[in-house]
């Protein structure tokens, strides 16, 4: 992939983004303000703490939703400025995270459109999309960490469409259980803990290339620490419903993604 299509590519994911963040927005405060807005019901509150902080509340998990968003937005801008004429294979697996992120957005609209207990396509497909970027996410940041070296470069675009394959394919192939609704208003599915485990793994391995990248290669291991704390902000953030998720979650995937991309920055500027 060429910088400059690269660069294409992340104009055009910050404009989709900018999109349906103020679609959205407009559509959810519209519907507040109209007095047809109306929370899902969502399966075993009744187990869930009532707590302001640790307890579920569902404009925490609007919240989270919409700081997606905003993150989004804010990563692919800075990304194109700060990387605009920097060779980086990075980049391009980092574009299918964003998109991960993206995905997982999709999941306001089972309540904007009530589509909660309705047993619809749409309420199945939104899930499907909620789950592949569930799966997208962990493999794309493996693959940065695993594929991003010079000698892979020429088959970026063949791997990010592979990735993408394979995480759409494995989960619209894993039953949803429509009649429960989670806090984080994505429906419960098949294998969660096979699934969680495999996230859990794919992270311990990419944390621990890059760490061992970065001490062979003698470089700071900023990277390491803000690459991790990036990931865990983007997984609390997928299922947060508590003001203390939201906090976290935001504190790390910013404090995470700007720890990471500051010193890979600097990486490629002492290299240059």
């Amino acid at each position: 992939m060429t910088i400059k299509a690269r660069n294409r590519f992340y104009m055009g994911f910050f404009i989709l983004s900018l999109f349906f963040l103020i679609f959205d927005f407009v559509f959810f405060h519209y519907q507040k303000f109209s007095g047809s807005f109306i929370l899902p019901e969502i399966t075993a509150s009744s187990n869930l703490s009532t707590s302001f902080i640790f307890g579920y509340r569902p404009y925490f998990t609007f919240g989270a939703i919409f700081f997606e968003f905003i993150y989004l937005c804010g990563t692919s801008f800075i990304i194109l400025y700060a990387f605009y004429k920097t060779q980086s294979g990075e980049l391009g697996y980092f574009l299918l995270f964003l998109l991960s992120i993206l995905m997982d957005t999709t999941r306001i609209f089972i309540p904007l459109l009530q589509l909660a207990e309705t047993y619809t396509t749409a309420l199945i497909v939104i899930n499907n999309i909620v789950l592949t970027g569930t799966i997208l996410g962990p493999i794309s940041l493996l693959a940065l960490v695993l594929f991003s070296a010079e000698e892979y470069r020429q088959n970026l675009e063949q791997n990010c469409v592979i990735i993408i394959v394979v995480s759409t394919f494995v989960a619209f192939s894993i039953p949803i259980n429509t009649g429960i609704l989670l806090p984080s208003y994505a429906s419960a599915y098949a294998f969660s803990n096979v699934l969680r485990l495999f996230i859990i793994i794919a992270i311990i391995i990419s944390v621990a290339s890059m760490s061992m990248n970065n001490y062979k290669r003698e470089l700071s291991q900023l990277t390491t620490v803000g690459f991790f704390i990036m990931g865990l902000g983007s997984l609390i953030l997928k299922h947060c419903f508590t003001l203390f998720q939201l906090v976290i979650g935001v504190i790390c995937s910013a404090v995470g993604t700007v720890l990471y991309f500051k010193e890979l920055h600097n990486q490629y500027l002492w290299n240059s």
